[in-house]
Order: structure tokens, then C-alpha cells, then sequence
């Protein structure tokens, strides 16, 4: 589902309750038929993942790219940073990263920080994805990039998305990312729901349509 809207409309303020960083008013939050209403981030992270705008708030950047998969691997129970230099965990972790093309393979020593915003992303999107969650939460991902690696994030998205058939919220003001992906579409404005189509009808959107919303 893909959620749009202008500026202070209600986005940001939607997706921050349902990962538990804003309180809710009132009203019920259930997430795989937990209720999770008063539920703090941590106990959330179970069955819900987040992807920011910002690349470096996904990672550890003083870590590897090695250490923060194991980091996203054991992120409820127990564990060793030691473990990635395990020979069978170091090619899994390559057979895990030769997908999204981006040489991360032969990285995985490689302190985050030195990683370009776009591979920094993609490792965000992969990390937040290696538990399945029951939701994923993308809070415009791939606005801090620029076009060709927007594009690039978007078609690794899709991908990872609908092989894992991952239930997904993604907030975008980018009208042809909204139009283009996704099942369901929502706009919201003034904190109500303005727009909700899906299936045949949300295809038969055009962009103008939407800009037309924005201007009534």
C-alpha cells in the first residue's frame, strides 16, 4: 500500500503510530493479531520492520556489512559478532547480497560508513526484510536519492516484496512510485483518508488525477 499526501497532511504521524513512536489518542493497533496499542517499538519490532529516508539510520555504520546482518539476523534473541567469519555464514551472507548487484558481496569486511547512500539502503531494505515480517514500514526510502539509484532501490523493493509476499506501507511523494507499485493506494490529508482505491480501480489512475486531488 502505497500512502501519499502534502506536507503535514498525517503521513509521517500514521506510520510513526503504527511503529509505536508517536501514542495513540485512541482507537486499536493489532499487528498479527497482537494487540500492540501501548506496545513500546521493541516489542513491535517482532513482527514489524522499518525502512527511513535517511540511509544511516537503518545501519550501524562503525560495524561491517557482515556484523550488521548478524545484527539483523539475531536482532530478538542472542548473539555473536564474531559469527559472520564462520566460512559457511560469510557465503551465505554472499549468496544473500549477489542478488542486489551492487559488488556488496566482496564487501563484507567493510565498515557501513564507507558504503555510497544507495548500497547503504539497499542494506537497510535487506536487513529489515531477513525476519519476514508480518508488516514492512518504508518511510520514503528512497527520497535522499538521487534518480537512478531511486529507481534502482524501487526495483530491489519490488523484488524482495513480492517474493517474500510481504504486507507493506510505503509513504512516497513521488506520485509515479505510488501509481506504479503497490496494490492499494491511500491519500490522506488533513488527517483523514481522501483516497482509497485498489486493484482495477487504483490502474486506472492517472498522475494527473492525483495532482488534481492535491489542488482541491
Amino acid at each position: 500500500m502505497a500512502v501519499i499526501g502534502n506536507n503535514g497532511a498525517g503521513k509521517s504521524t500514521l506510520l510513526n503510530t503504527i511503529a509505536g513512536t508517536l501514542p495513540v489518542d485512541a482507537g486499536e493497533l493489532r499487528l498479527a493479531d497482537h494487540d500492540v496499542t501501548h506496545k513500546p517499538v521493541a516489542y513491535r519490532s517482532r513482527w514489524l520492520s522499518r525502512v527511513f529516508q535517511d540511509p544511516k539510520m537503518g545501519t550501524a555504520g562503525e560495524l561491517s556489512v557482515a556484523e550488521n546482518l548478524t545484527l539483523a539476523e539475531h536482532h530478538t534473541g542472542s548473539m555473536s559478532l564474531r559469527g559472520f567469519r564462520h566460512k559457511g555464514q560469510t557465503e551465505a551472507y554472499r549468496t544473500l547480497l549477489r542478488p542486489l548487484n551492487m559488488g556488496l558481496e566482496d564487501r563484507l569486511t567493510t565498515q557501513v560508513k564507507y558504503l555510497s547512500g544507495g548500497q547503504r539502503q539497499a542494506l537497510s531494505l535487506l536487513m529489515a526484510t531477513l525476519s519476514h515480517p508480518e508488516l514492512l514500514l518504508l518511510d520514503e526510502h528512497t527520497a535522499a536519492l538521487d534518480p537512478q539509484t531511486s529507481h534502482q532501490v524501487m526495483a530491489l523493493t519490488q523484488k524482495i516484496v513480492t517474493e517474500n509476499r510481504l504486507t507493506t506501507l510505503m509513504i512516497t511523494h513521488k506520485m509515479s512510485d505510488a501509481l506504479t507499485y503497490g496494490n492499494r493506494l491511500v491519500m490522506v490529508q488533513d488527517g483523514q483518508i481522501k483516497l482509497d482505491v485498489r486493484g482495477e480501480e487504483k490502474q486506472r489512475i492517472q498522475q494527473e488525477d492525483l495532482l488534481g486531488l492535491f489542488a482541491d
